[in-house]
């Protein structure tokens, strides 16, 4: 009888060290070979990038996509479709910052842009008494921009699109 309970009992240790050694080999960190780089973050084996970053491993900067003249045009007071580039430019020292150059067809008016994501910023800007506020979002190689101008007293809405053309 007690070499049956010790064979008993040696049988359920043995499932019980095989089950755990199954169960621990299952369940594997995912992130434990997953390198996230510019501070992004493993969750679940991916890397969840930081604003400005993209990528398998937030190898690659988001802005660069922005960084091309863009041909196109800006319908603000009326029906008028107006043609004038626009010029992207990276801010070096800062990774989610670009600047646009030639809002409303004036090499003066710059605006400073901000990432929100992958693909899309808000802008800021002024020039004398101009200012414009709005947001720019790209698609495939196509820049749409939505923003407000305030010239002096009066106010009006815009919409600018542009296909890139060459950085």
């Amino acid at each position: 009888m007690k070499i049956l309970r010790l064979v008993f009992l040696s049988a359920v240790l043995t499932i019980a060290v095989f089950s755990a050694a199954v169960y621990s080999s299952c369940n594997k960190n995912k992130c434990d070979i997953v390198v996230c780089l510019n501070l992004g973050a493993c969750d679940g084996g991916s890397c969840l990038c930081p604003v400005g970053f993209e990528g398998n491993r937030c190898q690659t900067l988001s802005r660069d996509k922005f960084i091309f003249t863009y041909n196109g045009g800006d319908s603000c007071k009326g029906p008028v479709y107006y043609r004038y580039p626009i010029f992207m430019h990276a801010v070096l020292t800062d990774s989610v910052t670009m600047t646009m150059l030639n809002l409303l067809d004036n090499i003066q008016d710059s605006a400073t842009c901000t990432m929100q994501s992958t693909d899309s910023f808000t802008f800021i800007g002024a020039n004398n008494s101009t200012t414009f506020t709005g947001t720019g979002k790209l698609r495939n190689d196509s820049l749409r921009l939505v923003y407000h101008v305030t010239h002096d007293t009066s106010s009006y809405n815009c919409i600018y699109f542009g296909q890139s053309l060459t950085r």
